[in-house]
């Protein structure tokens, strides 16, 4: 199994399972028992890796990511410390 495509899916995973955190109005769109597919327009290996690796034993519903904001920190005001033994309590 291809490891790049692999780790897309699982963070693709995340920020969808962060997205119905915030949206849960889109959540009622997708039936209790379905498998989710979550796809890529600009990424057709990905794609085919995902539908290559179907269960069809559930009803499927597919999702377009569309596309992902830049990453960035959720730190908020990191200080520098001069005793880090401080910490270790």
């Amino acid at each position: 199994m291809n490891e790049y495509y692999r780790a897309k899916l699982n963070e693709l995973l995340t920020e969808f399972n962060r997205y119905l955190a915030e949206h849960p109005a889109f959540a009622e769109k997708i039936l209790n028992e379905a498998e989710v597919i979550l796809l890529d327009k600009r990424d057709p290996g990905y794609n085919r890796f995902v539908l290559d690796n179907l269960k069809n034993d559930h009803p499927v519903i597919y999702i377009d990511v569309g596309e992902l904001a830049p990453i960035h920190s959720r730190l908020k005001r990191p200080t520098v410390v001069t005793s880090p033994r401080a910490y270790a309590g």
